[in-house]
C-alpha cells in the first residue's frame, strides 16, 4: 500500500504500485525502500542469530550423543526438526529477493511438495546424497560426522550461480562447528553440480532456484549423507 497527500492529472509512465489516484513520480523511491529493506535485513539477521544459538546448543548436544553411539542417530532427534525447519524457514526469508529480475524461487527440504518443484528438488537431492555417501567426509582417516544448513543457487541449466546478493551462490547457511567438514560439504554439493536444466514447467515460473537444506552426516549401519527433507 501506498499512501500519498497530492494527485496529478497526469498519471505515471511507470507504476511499479497501485494506488486510487494517479501521482506523477510516486511508486518506488530507491533510497526509502532502501532502507527499509536494510531495516527489515538487520531484523532478520538479529532472530537468525538468536536461532542459530538456539539450534547450535541443541546440535552440541546431539553430535555428543552421537559421538558417544558412534555416529548413530539418537531418538532425540526428533526434538531438533521442528528448529531446524525455523532456522531454514529463517534463511528462506532473508534470501528472497525483490522477484523481478530475474525471477527466483525460494526451496527448503519442508516446502517441496509443489509437483512443479518436487522432482527436480529429489533428483537434485539423491544426486548430492549418493555422492556424499560414496565420499564421505574424513580427517586423519577418521569419519566426520554432524549437521549444517547449505544455501545453493542454481540456475535453469542446473548449474551454481550466484546468489540474491550477487555472492558465491553454494555458502554455509549454518555451520557444523567443524571447519573441515563444512568444507568439505560445500565440495560434495559443488562436485556434484551441475544437476541437469529445469523442466518447462519450472522454466515458465523461474530463472533461479535458491535451495536452502539441512545436511546430516551420520552412520546408520553405514556412513552416509542424508538431507532432511
Amino acid at each position: 500500500m501506498v499512501l500519498v497527500n497530492a494527485s496529478n492529472k497526469t498519471p505515471p509512465q511507470k507504476a511499479n504500485k497501485l494506488a486510487q489516484a494517479d501521482l506523477q513520480g510516486g511508486g518506488k523511491t530507491e533510497t526509502q525502500e532502501a532502507t527499509a529493506m536494510h531495516r527489515a535485513r538487520l531484523g532478520a539477521e538479529a532472530r537468525l542469530e538468536v536461532l542459530e544459538k538456539q539450534q547450535k546448543q541443541m546440535l552440541t548436544k546431539l553430535d555428543e550423543q552421537r559421538s558417544r553411539s558412534g555416529g548413530r542417530k539418537s531418538g532425540d532427534e526428533q526434538k531438533v526438526t521442528p528448529q531446524l525447519n525455523s532456522l531454514e524457514a529463517e534463511l528462506a526469508k532473508r534470501l528472497q529477493a525483490d522477484g523481478r529480475e530475474p525471477r527466483r524461487k525460494v526451496l527448503t527440504g519442508a516446502n517441496t511438495k509443489a509437483v512443479t518443484f518436487a522432482h527436480y528438488y529429489d533428483a537434485m537431492r539423491q544426486k548430492i546424497e549418493a555422492y556424499g555417501s560414496a565420499f564421505f567426509p574424513r580427517a586423519n582417516g577418521r569419519a566426520l560426522y554432524g549437521s549444517l544448513v547449505i544455501v545453493v543457487s542454481v540456475d535453469n541449466q542446473g548449474r551454481i550461480t550466484t546468489n540474491a546478493q550477487g555472492k558465491d551462490g553454494l555458502s554455509i547457511g549454518r555451520s557444523s562447528g567443524n571447519p573441515e567438514l563444512d568444507r568439505q560439504a560445500l565440495a560434495i554439493v559443488r562436485a556434484s553440480a551441475p544437476f541437469g536444466a529445469f523442466p518447462s514447467e519450472m522454466r515458465n515460473q523461474i530463472d533461479v532456484l535458491d535451495w536452502v537444506s539441512t545436511f546430516e552426516f551420520t552412520r546408520d549401519g553405514v556412513d552416509r549423507l542424508e538431507l532432511r527433507h
